[in-house]
């Protein structure tokens, strides 16, 4: 049998996570990454704005894996009750999530200007990774090199060599 909207609300409820504006599809995204599926969000062109929990939990349990948006600049969410952002904020922050070295240009302002993005964008979108991060995800996805390891005040960045 598959989820309903009542399971699929009544597994986030028995974990105190807010479901109450969650469509169908993004509660069952959600409890079914919760729960250690992994499943790959996909957003069609003229789907609403993605719910950047709901997304960035979907992809941090896949590993980084998604399918890009098939709008370019497709808004999403934050949840935050601030302004609609562009998508490409949250691939943005779950790239540097699943980083296995330390690289430069990876802060919030040099990728904000690399991508035309406005910095608080991206500190608004890494609150809401960090909140995901806290769900009681069936795999914990951690980052590999350190959580805020860009913000690291004595860090130092040995850029890429040539291969």
């Amino acid at each position: 049998m598959g989820p309903t909207p009542t399971n699929a609300r009544e597994h986030l409820a028995s974990l105190g996570i807010d479901h109450g504006r969650l469509s169908h599809g993004d509660l069952v995204m959600m409890s079914y990454s919760l729960r250690g599926w992994q499943l790959v969000p996909v957003t069609p062109a003229d789907a609403p704005p993605i719910v950047a929990r709901v997304w960035l939990l979907a992809t941090v349990n896949t590993r980084g894996r998604y399918t890009a948006p098939e709008r370019p600049g497709h808004p999403a969410d934050l949840g935050d009750g601030g302004a609609l952002v562009d998508s490409v904020v949250l691939m943005a922050v779950l790239q540097r999530h699943f980083l296995s070295r330390a690289e430069p240009g990876w802060d919030d302002a040099t990728l904000a200007g690399d991508l035309g993005l406005a910095t608080d964008d991206l500190t608004r979108a890494q609150i809401v990774l960090d909140a995901v991060l806290e769900l009681p995800l069936h795999g914990p996805r951690p980052a590999l090199i350190g959580p805020h390891w860009w913000r690291a005040r004595n860090h130092h960045v040995t850029p890429l060599q040539p291969s």
